[in-house]
């Protein structure tokens, strides 16, 4: 099994590619900002990004994204997949199945009534950028016929492809709180300003003032997030997830401090976010392999104090970037003396091989 973690500006895209029955298969999670596919160059010539090219290289080996994962409708995360579709018109025949939790279904999960407003196209000009891309996304995957409409509520198990799937998030109740989302979105959480980042601290400094404040965004609590199992091995993808919910979630599996959760690999929550990562839910995943994916250009994540919770509960792993130069604006020398065996580090083309 292979997961590479694609560059994707600020946001998420996830590929795994592995072998079961003698054939090759690629799931797909997210993809980032539309800029991860293509994006107006200095010259105004287009400059494709590698959503781009890691889809042109599935068509050349004559495979599929078997599975796409859509974790939610941010645009970190959906923006990439969006362009996708628009830019190639036929893009559905290359996906075989797509997870996504959207308003129409998350409608008929608790048998309320449509919103209105979903009803509806909702203009480009319109402020509800989010719920306006995951209005698009839900129509074309519906019309092409590529969606397993399924809703993904934490605690579920299956199979699929060969894979376990355990989800972790999102609850019910999480994706309740989205059903006023798709009708009202607030303007606050359109708000993608850079926030001033944490660097100026050492981990030690980050530690000794420790405090913990959960993410509240709606969006960010509906996302999907997961355990795969493949072959014995565990990999586990959080998405923008709730840490509670993730605590509650490998609590009810069976998992605790003293029995925790062994992975290969955790793509940590929210880009690193001291929002969506806190001491009890890292304590609950045992993984020498913690991955952030960022180009630290919205928000400053990671979070440094995220980084600090993980070096005082597990000093020896490494924590992979998949935009290197952040490793150099986030630690100082004094980190390194600090947490010699914390490792900041870099995977050649961002991909991971796993026997």
């Amino acid at each position: 099994m292979k997961v590479k973690f694609l560059k994707a500006f600020n946001g998420d895209a996830i590929l795994i590619t592995f072998k079961a029955d003698q054939q090759s298969f690629n799931v797909l999670i997210d993809g980032g900002m539309p800029s991860a596919y293509v994006k107006k160059g200095k010259n105004g010539k287009q400059e494709y990004g590698e959503l781009k090219s890691t889809i042109d290289e599935i068509r050349e080996r004559n495979e599929i994204i078997d599975l796409l994962v859509l974790t939610h409708v941010d645009e970190d995360h959906i923006g990439g997949i969006l362009k996708w579709f628009e830019k190639e018109k036929e893009a559905h025949k290359l996906i075989g199945k797509v997870w996504f939790n959207s308003g129409r279904l998350i409608s008929e999960y608790f048998d309320e009534k449509e919103i209105e407003e979903n009803l509806l196209v909702i203009p480009d000009e319109s402020t509800l950028t989010s719920i306006r891309q995951g209005v698009k996304f839900e129509d074309y995957i519906e019309t092409n016929g590529i969606w397993d409409r399924r809703v993904l509520i934490a605690l579920e198990y299956f199979d699929y492809l060969g894979i376990k799937f355990k989800i972790l998030s999102p609850k019910p109740d999480n994706l309740k709180l989205l059903l006023g989302k798709w009708e009202k979105e607030a303007p606050a959480s359109l708000d993608t300003s850079t926030e001033k980042n944490d660097y100026g601290l050492t981990l030690k400094e980050h530690i000794d003032k420790d405090t913990f404040k959960e993410d509240t965004s709606e969006h960010n609590g509906s996302s999907i997030a997961f355990i795969m199992t493949f072959k014995n091995k565990n990999f586990v993808f959080l998405g923008d997830a709730f840490p509670s919910v993730i605590t509650d979630s490998l609590k009810a599996f069976g998992y605790s401090k003293e029995k925790p959760l062994k992975a290969e690999l955790i793509k940590i929550s929210h880009h690193g976010s001291k929002a969506n990562n806190n001491v009890e839910m890292l304590e609950l995943i045992k993984t020498s392999k913690y991955i952030i994916s960022s180009n630290g250009d919205k928000h400053s994540h990671p979070n440094k104090q995220f980084l600090a919770r993980l070096a005082s509960i597990n000093e020896n792993c490494e924590v992979f970037f998949n935009y290197p130069e952040q490793i150099e604006k986030i630690f100082m020398p004094k980190d390194f003396s600090n947490f010699p065996n914390f490792k900041p580090n870099y995977q050649e083309n961002n991909e991971f091989t796993f026997e």
